[in-house]
């Protein structure tokens, strides 16, 4: 009878083990040097994403931001010399691009309308330098998966927020 109360601990400390394993775990990899400068306007790859990318673009917007559907492009012609240049330029300079993988059918969602993100990369590029200039990476369960969620949105937005100046 006395062994009762360390089996019990044991077994809430086996709990607590299993589920903290799968709360959403990220860091970013990549921070940017030196702070943008230019106005907050960025390109996101909303179509190409999956359904949370309307939940970055929201929170991008509340945080000030003119999110763009595509880097479309503008036709330019450039003279030079005697050669006549004819190329697509961007119609904003940086990009966010996602690139995450979660089951989207009714029975791989969180009640909450989270996911559950097998991988998840957001990378900002700089498209005049075709650079990353900023990066983040992360897997499990996004805001909405109560009580398991992370914060995957979160990171994402503050990744870009503090990109700029």
């Amino acid at each position: 009878m006395q062994f009762k109360a360390p089996i019990k601990l044991f077994y809430l400390f086996f709990l607590i083990i299993i589920v903290s394993g799968c709360v959403a775990v990220g860091n970013q990899t990549l921070e940017v040097e030196e702070k943008i400068k230019a106005p907050k306007v960025v390109a996101v790859n909303i179509n190409s994403g999956g359904p949370w990318m309307r939940e970055i673009e929201r929170r991008l917007k509340k945080e000030g931001f003119k999110v763009l559907r595509a880097a479309s492009v503008n036709e330019a012609i450039e003279v030079s010399g005697k050669k006549l240049i004819k190329y697509n330029e961007a119609s904003t300079r940086y990009f966010l691009r996602v690139d995450a993988r979660a089951p989207t059918d009714f029975m791989h969602r969180c009640f909450g309308g989270g996911f559950n993100f097998d991988y998840f990369y957001a990378d900002l590029i700089d498209l005049q330098s075709n650079q990353t200039i900023a990066s983040i990476e992360s897997r499990g369960y996004s805001e909405g998966c109560q009580p398991l969620a992370g914060k995957i949105y979160t990171n994402t937005t503050l990744m870009v927020v503090n990109s700029w100046e």
